[in-house]
């Protein structure tokens, strides 16, 4: 197994994660992750900010791990389908399941959650396929 290579992808994609979740759920969605359920959702103050980023390199690390150990994938275009391809997946799994059993997401939220969640695991793998194709 090629360890560095998948750490050094994953963080680069754990931190790509991070400010793309920033940018997606804190500035250009954020009513999106509004769950109408009194105290569902953390005040910003109180989040858990070792959490969060610790979600984020796991993310990373996880799409770098694929790529590496099963795809060899090593353009940005190959990592950015791939991204997009687990992303959706995992966002439709997880949300259907949600929207199923609770009162989570409304059928829009929920739709919007899965193509929100799309694009943002397309860019991640886009970074991390880029960064193992460099030369």
């Amino acid at each position: 197994m090629n360890t560095n290579k998948i750490l050094v992808a994953g963080l680069i994609g754990g931190v790509v994660a991070f400010f793309l979740g920033w940018l997606f759920f804190g500035i250009l969605f954020p009513d999106l992750l509004k769950i109408p359920l009194e105290g569902f959702m953390k005040p910003e103050a109180e989040m858990v900010m070792w959490a969060m980023i610790a979600a984020n390199l796991l993310w990373g690390l996880f799409l770098a791990y694929i790529f590496v150990q099963w795809a060899n994938i090593s353009t940005w275009i190959s990592g950015a389908k791939a991204g997009a391809t687990v992303g959706f997946f995992i966002s439709a799994i997880f949300d259907t399941g949600y929207y199923a059993m609770s009162n989570m997401f409304t059928l829009n939220s929920m739709l919007i959650d899965i193509v929100v969640n799309t694009l943002f695991a397309g860019l991640t793998g886009a970074v991390i396929g880029w960064w193992l194709g460099r030369k």
